[in-house]
């Protein structure tokens, strides 16, 4: 019974140990690339999100990939696809492309702002949100490197589905700090 225990403890560790190695694999493999080109965000068909929705977002993680990049010195080069910029990438350099699709964009209402105002603190928090699926794809090989979800909100005082992009771009851009380990 007690050799039971062990061996069931020893086989838990042994999965966790596994999946950090798999976690580690995974983020040192962003570490590599010096340029990050930004594609549009694909907006499924039916979807509330505008037509321009998918650019508009390409747009701001661009804006917070370089603010954040300047800072933290994430990639030597971070154009928009398209660009002026994209045209003049350095040969011999990696390149890693960001591509997505915009899940979730829901304007902000005053019937979820009135039903928060009944909630201690329910004032601070806005109603509108914005998400997306983020790929990073090797362009050389074409596979995924990585994938993330992300999901923001508005903030009370600012209730906009343009500042829950703004939030996303910046969640982006954090996240990416985080994976390259920086």
């Amino acid at each position: 019974m007690r050799f039971n225990h062990i061996k069931l403890v020893l086989t838990v560790l042994g999965l966790v140990f596994a999946m950090g190695l798999v976690a580690d694999a995974q983020e040192s493999n962003l570490r590599d690339y010096q340029v990050l080109v930004v594609k549009d965000l694909e907006v499924p068909s039916g979807s509330p999100a505008p037509e321009s929705a998918g650019m508009q977002m390409a747009e701001k993680a661009v804006y917070q990939l370089k603010r954040y990049s300047e800072k933290y010195n994430l990639f030597e080069t971070i154009v928009k696809e398209g660009s002026k910029g994209a045209k003049e990438i350095p040969s011999g350099k990696k390149v890693l492309i960001l591509q997505g699709e915009v899940k979730e964009y829901s304007k902000a209402t005053v019937g979820r702002r009135i039903g928060r105002s009944f909630i201690p603190g329910g004032e601070f928090t806005g109603t509108a949100a914005f998400a997306a699926r983020y790929q990073f794809v090797d362009r050389a090989t074409g596979k995924v490197v990585y994938e993330t979800d992300l999901r923001t909100t508005s903030t009370g005082s600012e209730d906009t589905v343009e500042y829950a992009m703004d939030r996303n771009g910046e969640a982006l851009a954090k996240t990416i700090l985080k994976v390259k380990g920086k």
